[in-house]
């Protein structure tokens, strides 16, 4: 082999100081908070209580593909909680199932009034629906519920 082509090996000399952020990453709506008494709050329902809660207390509303159950909370945005029963299918397809529903959510909720716990059931038909007619659904739950502004 000749010398030209041959592993050059690691460069010479001190290296270039790796970039600095000047802002820490944060997700892109899933934002967490933090109360007065210093405890984390999240964006999203993510504890078995709080989705009994609102199962027990919250007000249910059915669609063609969705059933939702929405609850006032003291929170000043609205937090979601998603569920695709594993009826609807494998894993690979209950989860775009969810990817869908949490962009439906992340859209419509700008359009929606603020201070709600809200659960979104998929139903097993959804499979078929695409991100438009899911869209639609939602927002027509939404609508019938009268969270929309």
């Amino acid at each position: 082999m000749s010398r030209k082509n041959e592993h050059q090996g690691r460069p010479v000399g001190i290296k270039e100081k790796a970039f600095k952020r000047t802002q820490a990453p944060y997700s892109l709506w899933i934002v967490n908070f933090i109360n007065r008494r210093g405890s984390l709050i999240k964006r999203k329902l993510s504890k078995t209580s709080e989705f009994k809660k609102v199962f027990a207390e919250g007000r249910r509303i059915e669609g063609k593909n969705l059933i939702i159950f929405t609850l006032k909370s003291d929170y000043n945005f609205n937090r979601p909680g998603i569920i695709v029963k594993k009826e609807t299918g494998k894993a690979v397809a209950r989860n775009k199932i969810k990817r869908r529903l949490r962009e439906a959510f992340r859209v419509i909720n700008k359009k929606m009034s603020p201070g709600y716990d809200i659960i979104v059931l998929a139903k097993n038909d959804i499979r078929k629906s695409d991100y438009f007619e899911i869209c639609h659904d939602l927002e027509s739950l939404f609508y019938k519920g009268k969270l929309l502004l």
